[in-house]
């Protein structure tokens, strides 16, 4: 019997048009309060719209159905060709099932430590192997209790790693798009924007891009950037100084436009900047914040920008002209 959670059972009996009206009805409300919910629904609906509908639809009828079938003992009499592929497509349909159940929720369950930064924070913490890791501002990782002996961490977002080096255990950085595996190093990644890239500091790394399995390896003040939506990949030279300032709570803004460098500046403080005059957005802006509250990079943005930024909600600012009427 597959160990299925009661989502997933719900998954597929709406699928399988198990479900009474009203029961699809809550199901379809439930779908959407629930992101956990709206996210094995649509693991499943893919599954089930590759297969062909006149056959699936009369193969399996009810979840119960699919695991009477594929458990049920083998007959002596040999099967119609259509009924032979009927249960084929019930029991690879239970395969994929299990190939999910595997690879999406066992995997997780493996992460039993996990470390979050919150809006506007830089967290800085100890691995067990005494590996440093400095988080930025909304970004998490996850690792397992025998992290001494398989040094695998899994990633949301940017984070500087200073590693401790063992020739015996590789440590891995895991992200959705890329691998990045190190013996003793310190690199920065940062996969929270489109162009995620990988930049090393100190030491050697090799990365794996999972959809191309091309494995590109770094030296120092080399950075890899991948366009998660064109798929392109470069490796280029980079300023480590530059790079790195954040995790020395340092926002380092050289010589931007304004409207460029809200994005960075959000992220660093965890709020979020509207530029309200268009004119505004031209401006450039260059300097080096360091441990600045919000409210005191709020008073040098307003001076050097000639500017005036009003909060309007909780952790949202407007900028606008100084003298506005």
């Amino acid at each position: 019997m597959l160990n299925v959670s009661q989502k997933e059972k719900k998954c597929v009996r709406y699928l399988t048009n198990e479900m009474s009206k009203a029961e699809r009805s809550v199901f379809e409300i439930e779908l959407s309060l629930d992101d956990d919910l709206l996210a094995n629904f649509e693991d499943f609906k893919t599954i089930w719209i590759s297969y062909p509908n006149s056959e699936l639809s009369k193969a399996t009828t009810s979840f119960g159905q699919i695991i009477q079938k594929h458990n049920k003992p083998e007959k002596e009499k040999p099967l119609r060709g259509s009924l032979k592929n009927k249960v084929l497509i019930s029991t690879a349909l239970i395969l994929v099932f299990c190939t999910i159940f595997y690879f999406v929720a066992i995997p997780n369950s493996e992460y039993t430590n996990h470390k979050i930064a919150s809006k506007g924070e830089r967290l800085t913490f100890t691995l067990p192997d005494s590996s440093t890791v400095v988080l930025n501002s909304g970004s998490e990782v996850k690792y397992s209790s025998d992290f001494r002996k398989q040094r695998n961490i899994w990633l949301k977002g940017e984070a500087y790693f200073k590693v401790t080096k063992n020739i015996n255990s590789p440590f891995i950085v895991h992200t959705n798009d890329f691998d990045v595996k190190v013996l003793g190093t310190e690199f920065n990644v940062n996969s929270s924007t489109i162009n995620q890239t990988i930049s090393l500091a100190k030491g050697k790394v090799n990365v794996l891009m999972k959809e191309s399995k091309d494995e590109i390896n770094l030296m120092p003040n080399e950075e890899l950037v991948w366009n998660a939506k064109t798929k392109c990949v470069i490796k280029r030279n980079f300023d480590v100084n530059k790079i790195l300032a954040w995790k020395d709570n340092i926002l380092l803004l050289d010589d931007v436009k304004i409207e460029d460098a809200l994005p960075e500046i959000n992220q660093f403080y965890g709020v979020n900047f509207v530029i309200k005059d268009a004119t505004i957005s031209k401006k450039h802006i260059k300097g080096a914040f360091k441990n600045q509250s919000i409210d005191e990079f709020i008073t040098s943005l307003e001076f050097i920008l000639d500017v005036s930024i009003t909060e309007t909600i909780q952790n949202n600012f407007e900028i606008a002209k100084y003298h506005e009427n």
